[in-house]
């Protein structure tokens, strides 16, 4: 089986800014020590699998073409430092406009990726900057790392929570 880094994306990957929403390639920058992070993670043999709620896309804040060109561009900055996502799972509903099963703190995304890439949950974590990242990751067994909005990564990794 494999194990898997599963992280959220706003706060984490990428800088939250004064806007909630992320959608533009002009408001998208790398937190520090991401490169690093991820880059130690793929050696230690972790697949990478980012897991965000978009609920922007349900408010008809933007759309979901928006949110493939960000991500597109997210891919090929990371592939700048020879990352590689395994994959980018992303709910696109707001329980103010529609309800679902996918929507952190749900875990479909999780389940949809620990099935088709063969992922071992208790040789895996979650990294996210919220507590609906971390009840998510408990609902699925997965430990669980709370990171500061736009914190550095290799933090935890130097203080060994992982």
């Amino acid at each position: 089986m494999n194990k898997a880094v599963f992280l959220d994306r706003d706060g984490v990957i990428n800088r939250k800014g004064s806007g909630y929403y992320v959608f533009r390639e002009e408001e998208f920058f790398l937190n520090k020590g991401v490169s690093d992070a991820l880059k130690y993670f793929i050696s230690k043999g972790y697949l990478l699998i980012i897991i965000t709620n978009q609920g922007g896309i349900a408010k008809g804040i933007y759309t979901t073409t928006h949110l493939e060109k960000l991500h597109n561009y997210m891919i090929q900055k990371l592939k700048a430092f020879d990352i590689v996502l395994t994959d980018i799972y992303y709910c696109p509903h707001h329980p103010d406009v529609s309800q679902c099963l996918c929507r952190k703190p749900g875990t479909l995304l999780f389940e949809q990726a620990i099935a088709k890439y063969k992922i071992d949950p208790k040789g895996s974590f979650m990294i996210g900057d919220s507590q609906i990242d971390i009840q998510a990751a408990d609902k699925m067994k997965i430990k669980g790392i709370l990171l500061p909005t736009n914190g550095n990564m290799m933090d935890i990794i130097e203080a060994g929570k992982i």
